[in-house]
């Protein structure tokens, strides 16, 4: 009795996975039909290569997407619109809006995106696709289903939150001058694309360079862990697991959700620039996810529902 319940379950967990990254695909086609790329980008997308090929990228990226949400659906405590908006705010967080602000500070590395409004393209392209990404996920893991869901087995107090906070961003500014430097900058072709000397420099002496020329780099960096962090917030408030499974989750989604799409033939950089801030971005903000989970979220006294 208890392995048939064990193969149902299985089961069910692939076709919800199945159906999930079915669910990611439509949105991605969707999406592209209400807001397409401009003409200049489209050829020079004809021209690029990513460092898988289209299939594969597109397969890799299906399910990286549909295995973190489904997960994250299943272990939700919330439904209907709660569940939609913590889904979403997750997807669109981590995978667009964190992603894109940064393009938006290196914008001069990108000149596609110049004097036009692609970038906010791109940035209304992934609401779009995360928003009916997270009600199909929604739908798909019963989220409008009248069943009872699970208690929360967590709560994140403002005080918590603000105190864990001020230091786990400070902790991503190290997290991210390390793999900056140590896995993205010792790509030739990555470091030349910014910019960047021929010749690699020392670790000193290249975040010395980096930082006369923006002195403002380690705020920007800073507030950006602090949202991080809050992309991670309404997934911590209903998930219904233990810690050491919030904890996995939360590092495949930071580490997964950013990079994923790095995988595709990319016009607006090369697949070796692409390669490296996909190892580079998936180390780090992987190891910032998981500790965000072990320190942010607060246990829920046992019979008390933090929702």
């Amino acid at each position: 009795m208890n392995t048939k319940f064990i193969f149902k379950n299985l089961l069910i967990i692939f076709f919800q996975v199945l159906g999930g990254m079915l669910a990611f695909v439509v949105s991605l086609v969707i999406s592209n039909l209400i807001f397409p790329l401009s003409p200049a980008i489209m050829d020079a997308a004809k021209t690029a290569a990513g460092f898988l090929s289209t299939p594969k990228a597109f397969l890799f990226s299906a399910v990286a997407n549909a295995i973190i949400l489904v997960w994250a659906a299943r272990r939700s405590s919330f439904k209907g619109l709660a569940m939609i908006g913590q889904l979403f705010v997750l997807s669109f967080g981590a995978q667009v809006f964190m992603t894109q602000i940064e393009t938006g500070y290196f914008i001069s590395a990108f000149p596609l995106l110049h004097d036009n409004f692609q970038l906010y393209n791109l940035v209304l392209r992934g609401l779009i696709t995360s928003l009916l990404f997270s009600v199909l996920v929604t739908l798909i893991c019963g989220g409008f289903s009248k069943k009872p869901r699970p208690q929360a087995a967590f709560y994140v107090s403002a005080a918590n939150a603000v105190k864990q906070g001020a230091w786990l961003a400070a902790v991503y500014v190290v997290l991210y001058v390390l793999a900056g430097y140590f896995i993205a900058w010792q790509i030739k072709d990555l470091r030349q694309f910014y910019g960047g000397p021929a010749e690699l420099n020392g670790f000193f002496q290249q975040w010395g360079l980096t930082l006369m020329a923006r002195p403002e780099f380690p705020v920007f960096q800073y507030f950006r862990g602090v949202l991080w962090m809050l992309c991670l917030v309404p997934l911590f408030m209903g998930f219904s697991g233990k810690r050491v499974e919030l904890t996995v989750l939360s590092a495949l989604a930071l580490a997964l959700l950013p990079t994923a799409q790095l995988a595709f033939a990319n016009p607006l950089m090369p697949a070796a620039v692409s390669f490296g801030h996909f190892w580079e971005v998936s180390i780090s903000t992987g190891i910032f996810g998981a500790l965000c989970a072990w320190f942010v979220p607060q246990a829920a006294q046992p019979g008390n529902s933090s929702n």
